[in-house]
């Protein structure tokens, strides 16, 4: 049977900053959501004075630009040589030169094609279209990092429970995914078509169906008891507004761009929030100060998305473009590979002192 009641021990800070940071957060993507929604379309013609453009570049400098120096912060210019372990050598930081390098190989191969993006040939599409997969993988596993969490404070430790909520959380998230991958939207992003347009109904209505038996059929199984009991708590709540969240922003929005911002304004203010916990946990405020924090990460954010979005709009040479383009994926490829290999709490035993130490339990 489930219970209503929620054990103090069952929040990873405390139910305030919960519902504040790592559930709340999520109002800051419904306004953004409701924004696009009311702005002028974007597309490959939007100036930089473009509402959404504008939109864009400050949600990159205010909130993704920070979060990325959140990364650096904690990690590269942390004190102790624990935070550090885990980063990638030297070589990783080459990964801000792919992007432009693709592009330039692109454009010396590739036969002109129209897209929201810039004109691009198969390569830099293909760039593009990975691109966006280790971008929502990475979003997505963020997600899957504060589950986790979750199932930590709650003492929840049958590996078949934290495998049925990773189901629950893929298949809610992949699902729109997957559909926007099948639409008109998609076409016109200029990405790569998968599947023929005569097999698109088809696929849609299969997936469709395939959506709605298989949450369907986790639910029921959570709800069960008979891989772990039932014992209804802040996971629940998180999993409920992740895909939620995700199955709007796909179905009302249809420019990637704004799609990327809109859901990951969302991740971002949670990872502030995380980020400053490890560093309270060891005793210290990240960049020695909330002053020096946000400079940096300001700093960062200009550095990053004037470029990214404002030079892309400004320029109207499709290699240029793509050139920015890829250099600002560059940049958010590193920040990917550095954040999946320092946040895993059961190898880390630093990770986990910090983030428990100082946590208020209400």
């Amino acid at each position: 049977m489930s219970s209503l009641v929620v054990s103090p021990q069952s929040w990873i800070l405390s139910r305030r900053d919960d519902l504040l940071w790592f559930q709340g957060s999520v109002v800051a993507g419904l306004g953004l959501l409701a924004f696009f929604l009311a702005a002028p379309r974007l597309d490959d013609a939007s100036a930089p004075g473009h509402p959404a453009v504008l939109a864009v570049f400050l949600w990159g400098v205010l909130f993704d630009g920070t979060h990325v120096w959140g990364t650096y912060a904690r990690t590269y210019f942390a004190p102790d040589e624990g935070s550090r372990a885990g980063l990638p050598g030297a070589w990783s930081w080459g990964l801000l030169a792919l992007g432009p390098a693709v592009a330039l190989l692109d454009g010396a191969l590739r036969a002109r094609t129209g897209s929201e993006l810039a004109g691009a040939g198969w390569l830099f599409q293909a760039f593009l279209f990975a691109a966006y997969l280790w971008a929502y993988w990475h979003l997505v596993r963020q997600h899957y990092g504060f589950l986790m969490l979750y199932r930590k404070r709650a003492s929840e430790n049958e590996r078949r429970g934290a495998r049925l909520d990773s189901i629950i959380l893929w298949v809610g998230c992949l699902y729109p995914y997957l559909r926007f991958s099948l639409s008109e939207s998609y076409a016109r992003s200029g990405l790569p078509h998968m599947v023929p347009a005569s097999l698109v109904p088809s696929l849609r209505l299969g997936l469709d169906v395939a959506f709605g038996l298989a949450l369907t059929a986790t639910i029921c199984l959570v709800l069960s008891g008979r891989i772990e009991p039932f014992r209804l708590g802040p996971k629940h709540l998180l999993l409920a507004i992740v895909i939620s969240f995700h199955l709007a922003v796909f179905g009302l929005l249809g420019n990637l761009l704004t799609i990327l911002a809109t859901l990951t304004i969302f991740h971002n203010l949670q990872y502030h929030r995380i980020v400053w916990q490890y560093e309270r946990g060891l005793g210290r405020t990240p960049s020695g100060s909330l002053l020096r924090y946000l400079a940096f990460g300001l700093t960062l954010g200009l550095a990053w998305y004037g470029p990214r979005v404002l030079g892309v709009a400004a320029v109207h040479s499709d290699l240029a473009r793509n050139v920015l383009i890829g250099l600002g994926w560059g940049v958010a490829f590193h920040h990917y590979l550095v954040d999946g290999r320092i946040w895993r709490v059961r190898r880390s035993s630093v990770v986990s002192r910090a983030l428990d130490a100082g946590a208020v339990q209400r």
